[in-house]
């Protein structure tokens, strides 16, 4: 290998070695912006989780958590509505007494499309059957309360897409 090949060679590995940095410091840039946590009282959090909840007055949420696993509680509208831009999750944690606020960009949700595995309703024969939800089944939804739930510790969750 000649003196020239040394350094390009030397040369194409640094410009690697730097984006590499610049790829990895942007990704817990963005990792760390979706993230948002208070510290807040139960009354503070309570209002924050019933302003929420009163933006979807009156919907059942389209998952409930149980012990058993995600049970999708609704189906899809016949109608697609116009694409989602956020995922928002608001998480009370009793025992920090924080709250976290996760706000997730749906163009993110996009481009990975992993699978959320839920069970739907037992129907007449009280037959459950497991499946799944993408990004582009909790679109078909449109706008709306994805799942408001209770917590084993006493904590809240509520996910929501907008």
């Amino acid at each position: 290998m000649t003196k020239n090949q040394k350094t390009i060679l030397l040369a194409v590995l640094a410009v690697i070695a730097v984006l590499v940095i610049a790829v990895g410091a942007i990704g817990v840039w963005v990792a760390t912006s979706l993230f948002d946590n208070q510290s807040m009282d139960e009354s503070a959090a309570a209002r924050t989780l019933d302003e929420v909840r009163a933006q979807f007055a009156g919907a059942q949420p389209v998952v409930d958590l149980r012990p058993d696993g995600a049970v999708l509680l609704r189906r899809p509208p016949e109608t697609k509505p116009a694409p989602l831009k956020t995922l928002h999750v608001l998480r009370w944690n009793v025992q920090d007494e924080e709250m976290t606020r996760v706000d997730v960009p749906f163009s993110l949700l996009r481009m990975t499309d992993s699978p959320f595995d839920v069970s739907l309703e037992p129907d007449a024969t009280g037959r459950r059957v497991s499946t799944s939800l993408h990004a582009d089944d909790i679109e078909r939804y449109g706008p709306t309360l994805l799942v408001d739930d209770t917590l084993p510790d006493g904590g809240r969750v509520l996910v929501w897409s907008d």
